[in-house]
């Protein structure tokens, strides 16, 4: 008797699904444009020549007189009392020109003129207006409130005044201080400082106020008041 064996076969697999998508990938390509950078670069070129001729062209130079040593009030001026620098152009600049020397070739100096100051017609008198005996210039750094304008001139005449130091809580008008005249002077020339709108003021007062003049002016308690015409 023969017996024939049977293989069981086994159904087949089916196959998982997949659940999720396939990835994608999001990286922009690498490739290089050589043509977008260089116009990039020329871009940028063009643009800081363009800026410079700019500055060049909206910095004009002047050529000026400055003094080239310190001058003391009275002295002549020659031309080895001056020379010639450049400087940018200013519409608030006052100053000689380099061609316009003789306008004070010959003239005395109305204050102390540091060397390097920027030389103007108003830091300059005729010699026979130079400094008179008995009479003496005194300089002194001004804030707004200390002077009547600021358009005051040389030969402007003023009031040297003391203005007196208040205290907190002063409300009697019969207390409150009174400035003190010094002396009757003349404005003998006047320059802006460092300051915003400070004004350097050279006064020409009595020598027997000079002191005096001098003291007020270096406490800052300095005023002056414009003097109609006499």
């Amino acid at each position: 008797m023969t017996r024939t064996a049977l293989r069981q076969t086994e159904p087949p697999v089916e196959p998982t699904p997949r659940t999720g998508s396939s990835p994608v990938s999001r990286a922009r390509p690498t490739r290089r444009r050589p043509s977008w950078v260089l116009l990039g670069s020329l871009l940028v070129a063009l643009a800081a020549l363009l800026g410079a001729w700019v500055f060049a062209a909206t910095s004009e130079q002047v050529s000026v007189m400055v003094a080239a040593r310190d001058i003391q009030p009275g002295e002549v001026i020659g031309e080895s009392d001056m020379q010639v620098v450049q400087i940018g152009a200013s519409s608030e600049l006052r100053a000689v020109d380099s061609t316009l020397q003789d306008l004070i070739l010959g003239t005395s100096a109305r204050g102390p003129i540091p060397r390097g100051t920027v030389l103007n017609t108003d830091l300059f008198t005729e010699q026979n207006g130079a400094i008179p005996g008995g009479m003496v210039v005194v300089g002194a750094a001004l804030d707004p409130g200390a002077v009547p304008s600021s358009e005051m001139r040389a030969g402007d005449e003023v009031n040297v005044l003391a203005a007196q130091r208040t205290t907190a809580g002063q409300t009697d008008q019969a207390d409150t201080p009174k400035a003190t005249l010094l002396a009757s002077g003349t404005v003998w020339s006047v320059e802006p400082t460092g300051s915003a709108s400070g004004l350097w003021v050279s006064l020409m007062v009595p020598a027997s106020a000079e002191g005096a003049v001098a003291q007020v002016a270096a406490d800052g308690l300095l005023r002056l008041s414009l003097v109609g015409g006499r």
